[in-house]
C-alpha cells in the first residue's frame, strides 16, 4: 500500500498544481482534500469496525487537526515550488519518524533502519537538485513549506500509530478526517465559488486531483494504523520523491506549466538520488 500511496499522491499533486495554476487558492485544494477524504473513509467503518471510545474524542481531533496542518503546507509548498521539490523535500520524514518515535510509540529503530533512512535522505538532496536558472527564493519557500508539512505528516503518523489500535482503524481514522473536513469549512471564505471553479474550467484537475489524495491517504493511515510500523512504511512511501522528479519531468507539458529545461547533469543527479532511495528501500524493508 505505501508504494502505491507513494505514486498515487504524485498524480493527485500534479493534477492539484494544474488546477491552481488555472487560478484557484490553495485553501480551496485543502478543503477539497479534506471532504474528499472524509467522504471516502467511512468505508472503514463498514468494512473494518472498531470501538468508540467518546471520553476519547479528543485523540482523533488531534490527529484532524495535524492531517489539515499538513494538506495546507503541502500545497502551500506546491503552489511556491512544484511537485518535483514538494515531493522529495517531504521525505525527510523518514529521518524525523525513527528519531521521534520512542516518544509516541513502542518502536526502536535498529541501526539498518537509521542506515536505511540516513540513504534516503542523502538521495533526498540529490532529487532536489535544481538548474540556475530556477528562482531560488521560491526553492526555499516551497522546501520551508514542505517541511512544515513533514513535521505535521510526521505527528500525524505516529499519532495514529498509537492511538488507533484502542480504537480500531475503521473508526479511528474515519472520525480524526471527518474532524479535518468540518475544521476546513472554517477557510470556506477564502476558497472559491463552484461558479469560479467552472468559469476557471478548474473542477476537473481539482477533482481527481482530491480523488486520488484521498486513495493514497487510505492506503497510508490504513497500513499505519494497522501494523504501527510507521519507520518502514515511511521509507517505502519516500519513493515519492522519484516519482515526482519523473512524472513532472515526463507529464510537465501536460498537466502542469512549465518555463523552465532541465540540464543533463541535474537529471544524472537526480537519477542517482533515485538509485539511493531505491537502495534505502531495500534495506528497510530485508531487515
Amino acid at each position: 500500500m505505501p508504494l502505491c500511496s507513494s505514486v498515487l499522491v504524485v498524480f493527485g499533486l500534479l493534477y492539484l498544481k494544474q488546477a491552481q495554476q488555472k487560478g484557484i487558492s490553495t485553501w480551496t485544494s485543502m478543503i477539497a482534500v479534506s471532504w474528499s477524504c472524509a467522504l471516502m473513509f467511512p468505508v472503514l467503518a463498514v468494512t473494518m469496525g472498531g470501538r468508540m471510545h467518546p471520553q476519547l474524542l479528543w485523540q482523533p481531533a488531534t490527529m484532524g487537526c495535524l492531517f489539515l496542518a499538513g494538506q495546507l503546507f503541502t500545497f502551500l509548498a506546491v503552489e511556491k515550488g512544484d511537485v518535483s521539490i514538494a515531493a522529495p523535500v517531504l521525505g525527510v520524514k523518514v529521518l524525523i519518524v525513527p528519531a521521534t518515535a520512542p516518544m509516541f510509540v513502542n518502536e526502536q529503530a535498529s541501526t539498518q533502519i537509521w542506515l536505511a533512512a540516513a540513504i534516503a535522505v542523502i538521495g533526498i538532496g540529490f532529487i532536489q537538485v535544481r538548474d540556475e536558472s530556477v528562482d531560488r527564493a521560491k526553492i526555499l519557500t516551497s522546501v520551508g513549506f514542505a517541511l512544515l508539512a513533514a513535521v505535521s505528516m510526521t505527528l500525524f503518523d505516529l499519532l495514529i500509530a498509537r492511538w488507533a489500535e484502542n480504537w480500531g482503524a475503521g473508526y479511528f481514522l474515519p472520525i480524526g478526517i471527518t474532524w479535518a473536513a468540518v475544521l476546513s469549512l472554517a477557510f470556506l471564505k477564502r476558497g472559491d465559488s463552484l461558479t469560479e471553479l467552472r468559469r476557471k474550467k478548474a473542477l476537473k484537475p481539482l477533482t481527481i486531483g482530491a480523488v486520488l489524495m484521498a486513495l493514497q491517504a487510505i492506503g497510508m493511515t490504513l497500513t499505519i494504523g494497522h501494523f504501527q510500523d510507521v519507520t518502514r512504511v515511511n521509507i517505502v512511501y519516500s519513493l515519492r520523491g522519484l516519482w515526482g522528479v519523473l512524472l513532472t519531468w515526463l507529464l510537465a507539458q501536460k498537466l502542469v506549466e512549465s518555463d523552465t529545461t532541465t540540464g543533463h547533469r541535474t537529471m544524472a543527479m537526480r537519477l542517482l538520488g533515485a538509485l539511493l532511495i531505491g537502495v534505502s528501500v531495500v534495506i528497510s524493508v530485508n531487515e
